[in-house]
């Protein structure tokens, strides 16, 4: 494995990113390792280039999501999420860790889509999981100080804020636990699906209503829009890249970060939606800090 700065050690350290197994805070419900592909990952998955409208979506329309499933750990409930899949006429979806659907129950819950369960790809972290992804979509029953979710019938708007440039993940946490909170963190915003008794839906459930809203949401495709006012959003990881340059360089320059907060702050921007032409003006900031710090350094 390359060696990692000080810099990147932190940020694995504390975004819970680069390692799997269980994080300290869990949650119950509806619901981030190395990519260890069932079947052969597209070359585009893995791509850092900005995301870009009229891509694999026609005509501008939104683009279909893909669905993310976080360490499942029951494989009958894989067969169900694949027949959801068929249903939706969807094909992209990763699991991270957690269980094999081979040799299982999901071979017989999923016998009517059994290409879905064949083309379910495996990462070993979320931040690999939603590599190519512009937006995350969060699914928990838990509300909090640092996790307020909003309905999911708000999903509409939510398209509607984003545009058809978005490619959007929509993220399942555990079937016993949900979404740890570094997790819930990094997407870029969080929905909880309404009941009128037990909030936590079984993961196939929550799959299935999330994609009945999701297309129910996405309405008639939009037409596209004029080239020149083409809006293209900056990748998940190029985000992630900025975070880490910025946390390298305020580590250089002895920032004071006496509470800790600084990684969470960091793994919270990152995960917020950034326009292309704005994270290269960040990205020349940061780079332009270290040229200052470098040069009025003593014995520059």
């Amino acid at each position: 494995m390359k060696d990692l700065t000080n810099s990147d050690m932190l940020l694995q350290r504390n975004w819970g990113w680069g390692r799997p197994g269980p994080r300290p805070e869990g949650g119950a419900g509806q619901g981030p390792g190395r990519i260890s592909p069932e079947s052969p990952l597209p070359r585009t998955f893995f791509s850092s280039r900005p995301v870009r409208a009229g891509g694999p979506g026609q005509n501008g329309a939104v683009h279909p999501p893909r669905i993310v499933l976080v360490e499942p750990s029951i494989p009958a409930n894989l067969g169900f999420v694949a027949r959801v899949l068929a249903n939706a006429g969807l094909t992209d979806w990763v699991r991270v860790g957690g269980c094999d659907w081979r040799g299982s129950e999901a071979e017989r819950t999923g016998a009517m889509a059994r290409d879905r369960l064949e083309g379910l790809r495996v990462a070993g972290d979320l931040a690999e999981a939603v590599a190519g992804c512009s937006h995350l979509l969060g699914f928990t029953a838990r509300s909090g100080r640092r996790r307020q979710p909003r309905p999911l019938p708000d999903l509409a708007r939510l398209l509607a804020e984003w545009g058809p440039a978005a490619r959007v993940g929509l993220v399942f946490g555990r079937e016993d636990r949900g979404l740890e909170a570094e997790e819930a963190e990094a997407c870029t915003a969080l929905v909880t699906i309404p009941t009128a008794g037990l909030a936590s839906l079984n993961l196939s459930h929550a799959v299935a209503v999330a994609l009945y809203e999701w297309r129910r949401a996405a309405g008639p495709a939009p037409a596209p829009p004029p080239p020149e006012h083409e809006e293209v959003w900056a990748s998940a990881e190029d985000r992630l890249r900025l975070a880490r340059h910025a946390a390298a360089e305020l580590a250089a320059a002895g920032f004071p970060d006496r509470g800790g907060e600084l990684p969470g702050t960091l793994r919270r921007l990152a995960a917020l939606p950034v326009l292309a032409r704005d994270l290269r003006m960040l990205e020349r900031i940061v780079r332009h800090a270290r040229w200052r710090r470098e040069h009025d350094s003593p014995g520059a």
